[in-house]
């Protein structure tokens, strides 16, 4: 890496937190007025400050850990979030700053690939049987998700011809029930609401984060917000065009989703996704297909 992509990666990983860190602030308060009361108003000027006065006091805090918590397996856990939010910044920054990637999409579904694993370790290496059962419904969610949202991926490569530079058109004109799909894709493989099995706080507790405090804990918050960002770019480039408005736009649809649905039964879920959204996605991809050679 040179002197060039670093600075190109650190520029973007500077956006990505200032905007994750104000980004987390509006969701409290949205969450709050579809509650009917206020969020945090206190801290600066009308709450402006409440993200970044919690990340300090997150970072006084410590923990004495025992030997049956935190084990090398979910330190390891951690190191890869890392990593993959680093990685997704840099596709980011480097896509803002004219750089070209032949198979960004590819990279992306790769990454996806890999939260899996380290969300499963961090409930296995946690020795908490709540955060394990919580590691167990992610990764089984995950690779429930995951060859739908690998079809989905397809589709697009089908129809631009290409994995990398994908901002030429109006996809959502084109394909209204692929960027229906993508987004109920994009909240399964973010854990968020109705498919947050990660936390599911009214029945494991917090679920991966039962066990985590201070550094580990900050990693793996910041990098649901980061991911979601990453998601929320990706999908405007994809289906919009590029336009960099629209971020805000399906950040705030993972707001509303949180803020309204509730939570779909695990069982459902695995069934539906394997039932029907498999079968159906398989269906679209070869119809695509075909449709292309016909044209051409």
């Amino acid at each position: 890496m040179n002197i060039w992509n670093f600075l190109v990666w650190l520029e973007g990983l500077l956006v990505v937190l200032f905007l994750v860190a104000f980004f987390i602030l509006s969701e409290r308060k949205v969450l709050g007025y579809i509650q009917l009361r206020k969020g945090p108003n206190k801290v600066g000027l009308v709450g402006l400050f409440q993200s970044f006065a919690d990340f300090i006091k997150l970072l006084s805090k410590y923990k004495i850990d025992g030997y049956t918590v935190h084990s090398w397996f979910s330190w390891f856990g951690c190191a890869i979030l890392l990593i993959c939010s680093s990685i997704g910044v840099f596709i980011y920054a480097s896509d803002c700053g004219g750089l070209y990637y032949k198979f960004m999409m590819l990279y992306i579904l790769i990454l996806s690939t890999f939260t899996g694993y380290g969300l499963l370790m961090l409930g296995w290496g946690s020795w908490n049987k709540y955060s394990l059962i919580s590691a167990v419904r992610v990764a089984f969610a995950s690779i429930s998700f995951e060859a739908t949202f690998m079809c989905l991926v397809l589709v697009l490569g089908v129809i631009y011809n290409d994995y990398g530079n994908l901002a030429i058109t109006y996809l959502i004109v084109i394909a209204p029930l692929n960027y229906f799909a993508w987004s109920v894709s994009l909240l399964a493989e973010s854990n968020r609401s109705p498919f947050d099995y990660g936390e599911s706080e009214s029945e494991l507790v917090s679920g991966l984060n039962t066990e985590y405090s201070g550094l580990s804990f900050i990693v793996i918050f910041a990098f649901e917000y980061v991911m979601m960002f990453i998601s929320s770019w990706i999908t405007s480039i994809v289906f919009y065009g590029s336009y960099i408005g629209l971020i805000i736009f399906h950040l705030f649809l993972f707001i509303w989703a949180r803020g309204t649905f509730p939570r779909v039964r695990y069982d459902y879920y695995v069934a539906v996704v394997w039932k029907y959204g498999l079968v159906v996605s398989l269906i679209y991809l070869l119809s695509c297909y075909g449709l292309i050679i016909i044209i051409s």
